[in-house]
């Protein structure tokens, strides 16, 4: 006896892609977990189709890199210069600590984001209006953010100094301290275990300190 066919099963509408909602899928995973799967996952797609749109996962976090600038609220451009580079270092230091893994994606990317291309230019060019070269200009902008991807660039092994040092035995510490006067070691534990902005701040001060001398009187 013939038995009934099943009926076909329901299938529900597939999501239409895009650049755009695959950058913000890597946004809400976060950078450090945006594997394809993940991605995929939460578009509901499959990896095909996620392929499909975006070539590989190294144009996926790419895509999402220049979202996230580009939506980004970037601050004002102050009447200080100092002013204008301390909030422009403000600025990147959210950026990375609100988005965990930006800067290793960023640097996997051939090339600077376009988005990141033009506030340097930006900041730069304003920063000549003071009095500064061209060159200084672009070289400090530049500084000031590479200076902060550093610190969250090497965070975890920042983390991992930090464990060992709290850890080391008496002996071990005796040797890495042989020679250094009392001073020293109160900035050791003082300034570089914990939280990095102070000591991050404080190096920001003395590079700015020197630009003073760069810039034109009057």
């Amino acid at each position: 006896m013939p038995t009934e066919a099943a009926p076909p099963r329901k299938r529900g509408p597939v999501p239409k892609l895009s650049a755009d909602k695959i950058a913000d899928a890597v946004l809400a995973v976060g950078f450090s977990e945006a594997s394809v799967t993940a991605v995929s996952q939460h578009l509901g797609v499959t990896h095909a189709a996620l392929y499909r749109h975006i070539g590989d996962r190294d144009g996926m976090l790419r895509a999402a890199i220049v979202r996230l600038l580009d939506a980004w609220d970037w601050p004002d451009l102050a009447d200080d210069w100092r002013e204008v580079l301390w909030r422009e270092a403000r600025s990147w230091w959210a950026l990375c600590e609100a988005n965990h893994g930006f800067v290793a994606a960023l640097g996997i990317a051939p090339f600077m984001p376009l988005p990141m291309s033009r506030r340097t230019l930006k900041v730069a060019a304003h920063l000549q209006t003071f009095g500064l070269s061209a060159n200084d200009s672009l070289m400090v902008v530049d500084m000031v953010t590479d200076m902060v991807h550093d610190i969250f660039h090497r965070s975890q092994q920042r983390r991992g100094v930090i464990e060992h040092a709290l850890h080391m035995a008496p002996e071990e510490a005796a040797k890495h301290l042989e020679g250094v006067g009392d001073d020293m070691v109160e900035v050791i534990l003082g300034r570089l275990i914990g939280d990095p902005w102070p000591w991050f701040a404080s190096k920001l001060e003395l590079v700015l300190d020197g630009l003073t001398t760069r810039i034109p009187p009057g």
